[in-house]
């Protein structure tokens, strides 16, 4: 027999090394898009997010009590605090309660910062700023980035 009759011709990769050149790539790839992207737009997201949970949150306890008292979410800037007004002036606030899954009555939103403002909800769930229904809908603005939380009047619907 000659050697030309045992010899093999190599015309291609084998599916082996196809797959593992796919997965090497697919592995650096998700490597290279993770250290690409900052956190901080994330960070952001879960802070509106979380605020409007918050607002949610406190338009569900005003709706489960009872009349004058309303709940609301108290801006200062860097934090908010769920707090209940029973006198049903809309400004005069009874002590700080704890958020949920928080271990304070302040949740800080650290370093960004929001519009300061008060928002109430009655036992309807309809928003109040202060001792006032809403007119038009209330926006919170979060900074750096403009991500805004509006509040619907009437309906104090958080889109």
């Amino acid at each position: 027999m000659s050697k030309a009759f045992h010899h093999k011709q190599h015309a291609g990769f084998t599916m082996i090394e196809v797959i593992a050149t796919l997965v090497i790539l697919a592995v650096v790839s998700a490597v290279v898009i993770s250290r690409g992207t900052g956190t901080a737009a994330t960070d952001l997201q879960v802070e509106v997010d979380t605020l409007k949970g918050k607002l949610r949150y406190a338009q569900y306890l005003a709706m489960n009590d009872i009349s004058p008292v309303k709940w609301g979410v108290q801006m200062n800037g860097t934090s908010y605090t769920l707090v209940k007004n029973t006198s049903g002036d809309g400004v005069t606030f009874t002590q700080p309660y704890n958020l949920p899954n928080e271990s304070s009555a302040a949740h800080s939103i650290a370093p960004f910062s929001a519009t300061s403002v008060n928002i109430l909800f009655d036992e309807w769930g309809i928003p109040y700023n202060a001792a006032a229904k809403l007119a038009a809908a209330a926006v919170i603005t979060v900074n750096p980035g403009n991500q805004t939380v509006t509040i619907t009047p009437e309906t104090g619907f958080i889109p």
